[in-house]
């Protein structure tokens, strides 16, 4: 059989292919997943673009594959500049293996305030965006903080476990955002696993917050809300009694909660999810400039989400709105206004603003470039954009196209 690069197939291909290998008719897939046969039709041939994450989950788990074999994630390079990052993976993965075996630091374990000035960094780079350079610290950092939750006394080996609960955090944000779904799973679990030894009350309802994009990949909407649910449970209390950091955890549970409603199309439990997460942050005041455990719930999020929400639901004006009354502060963290960015272009794009839409995509690059040249539904954005091409934004989207490796 002749080597077909997955990723030089348009998303049309692979979903005909997996629904062949599936040995069912599109007539058969159409009904499975509430469409016409004339929608699959449509995607098989590239006439209609597969541009929402639930669709293509949904898709996924009828035809019995994993969503990245639909969107072919991950996207190598071509060469090793393009290609940092990805090329980490297998060391980052070693790393995350051995998280329970004895350490193989050769060299003297740093002190712990410059452990934690390496892990802040680290959660910097993760916040950033800049993965390529996060994923090559990683694997030293990792097995350096792996040494000290060995060598350290009580209490600096609690708050070593900490330390390493957090960098586990970044190898889960790699991982994600790079494509590899199996790999965030696995250092969700390291995150809880650190969590727990470090005797951190909130760390396990963090670990919770990150395992819900692992359960949104087999559209397990229910499922996600019940983790989610049982995690604000688990802080009820201290949410109750104002703790910042519970406030900040609840708020960030249940914007999650509101992604995943969105997803499930149930738009009341959406927006009450998001109005939910609204009052912890008025609750939080002027505490929501420190960023507890990493989850950004501030107002800025907020409004994100809102936007976010109406596109999880297929709503392009609301989108449109909401997005147009989003003000983003300058010191909010790029991987935050990548997405952003992303959403509203998301929501142009259907509104038919095509210039617009790419000047918002432009953005969402300069911000994130690794996270949304690496995101399934700017790919599909651009792509449409390539179909659709005008005078007016032709180069702009053909530099974009080629950045992707799209042309």
């Amino acid at each position: 059989m002749a080597y077909s690069d997955p990723a030089a197939e348009s998303v049309g291909t692979r979903v005909r292919r997996a629904r062949k290998r599936a040995g069912i008719t599109q007539s058969e897939l159409a009904r499975r997943v509430g469409r016409a046969q004339s929608w699959v039709s449509g995607i098989e041939n590239d006439s209609i673009p597969l541009d929402s994450i639930a669709l293509i989950n949904t898709l996924a788990r009828t035809l019995r594959v994993h969503p990245n074999e639909l969107t072919a994630r991950p996207y190598r390079g071509d060469t090793p500049g393009e290609d940092r990052g990805h090329s980490a993976i297998p060391e980052i993965r070693r790393h995350l293996e051995r998280y329970d075996l004895d350490p193989e630091w050769a060299d003297e374990v740093r002190p712990l305030p410059e452990l934690r000035a390496a892990t802040e960094h680290a959660s910097w780079l993760r916040r950033e965006a800049h993965y390529a350079e996060l994923a090559d610290r990683l694997p030293g950092l990792l097995s350096e903080l792996q040494a000290a939750t060995h060598l350290f006394p009580e209490p600096d080996r609690s708050t070593a476990f900490g330390l390493l609960a957090f960098a586990y955090q970044a190898a889960d944000s790699v991982a994600y955002n790079l494509g590899y779904a199996d790999l965030s799973l696995i250092a969700t679990s390291r995150v809880r696993w650190a969590a727990e030894r470090s005797g951190d009350p909130y760390h396990g309802a963090v670990s919770a917050y990150l395992r819900i994009r692992n359960l949104w990949s087999s559209t397990s909407w229910n499922d996600a809300l019940t983790v989610l649910d049982a995690a604000c449970a688990g802080i009820e209390d201290e949410y109750t009694a104002g703790q910042p950091e519970a406030l900040a955890v609840w708020g960030a549970l249940q914007l999650r909660a509101s992604i995943t409603a969105a997803r499930k199309n149930d738009a009341d439990e959406a927006w009450s999810r998001h109005r939910l997460a609204s009052e912890a942050v008025i609750r939080l005041g002027s505490r929501q400039r420190t960023n507890y455990y990493e989850l950004c719930t501030n107002q800025p999020n907020i409004d994100i989400h809102g936007v976010a929400i109406a596109v999880e639901l297929g709503d392009g004006p609301q989108a449109v709105r909401r997005g147009e009354a989003v003000r983003l502060p300058r010191d909010l963290q790029a991987n935050r206004v990548g997405y952003h960015h992303l959403d509203h272009a998301r929501g142009l794009l259907w509104c038919g603003k095509r210039e617009a839409a790419t000047a918002e995509l432009e953005r969402a690059e300069k911000a994130a470039p690794m996270l949304i040249r690496n995101h399934p539904m700017a790919r599909q954005a651009v792509r449409t954009l390539l179909d659709l091409e005008r005078y007016s934004y032709r180069e702009r989207i053909r530099r974009l196209g080629v950045r992707m490796h799209l042309i």
